[in-house]
This record gives structure tokens, sequence and C-alpha cells, in this order.
């Protein structure tokens, strides 16, 4: 009967995250897939813009955005094991989460009253820099995806 219920919870999530992946992403966060799963069914629209704020925090980009500090993706940290990211880690927006990296403890916190953005260099992806926005624009950002869905 457990089971059954996960594997509902997980269908549920499953079709709220649609192409947004939104259970990988915030996984990290809640610490289980089934608690992720089942905070999605019991709180829907929270779960949507947690969601929307994981998907605000980064950006791709081909140039070092004006003013932003720009730093080696090796210095990312995962939060629970410390381990770096490698050199040539290849960037996946629907995949990496904000909450499974010390983006906000490493770098944002450090300047959590100005609008600093970081851009870490990302060589082997597409486009050669993750852009992390700062913590305004990243709740803006989340705030208008929110609201538009």
């Amino acid at each position: 009967m457990k089971r059954l219920f996960l594997l509902g919870m997980l269908v549920v999530t499953a079709s709220m995250a649609s192409a947004q992946n939104c259970a990988a992403l915030l996984e990290p966060y809640f610490g289980s897939a089934e608690k992720t799963a089942q905070f999605a069914q019991e709180n829907p629209e929270k779960f949507a813009y947690h969601c929307c704020e994981a998907r605000s925090a980064f950006y791709e980009s081909d140039v070092v955005p004006e003013g932003a500090i720009l730093r080696s993706i090796t210095e990312v940290r995962h939060r629970i094991t410390g381990e770096s990211l490698p050199a040539d880690f290849v960037v996946n927006l629907t995949t990496l989460s904000y909450y499974a990296y010390n983006f906000y403890e490493g770098f944002q916190a450090q300047h959590y009253y100005g609008n600093v953005t970081y851009c870490f260099s990302t060589p082997s992806s597409t486009h050669p820099y993750l852009v992390l926005r700062s913590i305004d624009d990243m709740k803006a950002e989340a705030m208008s995806l929110f609201e538009n869905n």
C-alpha cells in the first residue's frame, strides 16, 4: 500500500514537473524523492514556486556579464559530500540543482544585500559560462515565472 501511495505521489510530481524537471531540481531541497513528492502533492502551489525559484537561479552565457564575479566551476562544492565539480563539468539546466551545491553558502551569502552576480567558467559546456543570478534577480525572475505559469 505504501509503495502504491509513493508511486501515486511520484506520478503527481512528474506530471507537475513536465519538461521543467522540478523533482530533480528540488529533491536536494527536500532531502529525498519521497519528501519531494509528498510536498508536491500536499502543497502544489508552493512546490510550483520553489520550482520557479530553482529554475531562476542560473542561465548560460557566451560572455561574462558586466560586473559579474568570475570563478571556476571547480569552486562549486556538493553540499553533502563536499566534492567539487570537475573542471570539465557540462551544464544541464534541467538537472543542475541550486540546492545540491554551495551556490548560496559559498557565493551569494557573501553579498546578501548586494546585487552580485557570479559567473562560473564551464569550458566543456555548450556555452562557456554558467551565470548564478544575484539573490534579488533570482527572486524577481522566480516571481515572474510563477505569475506567468
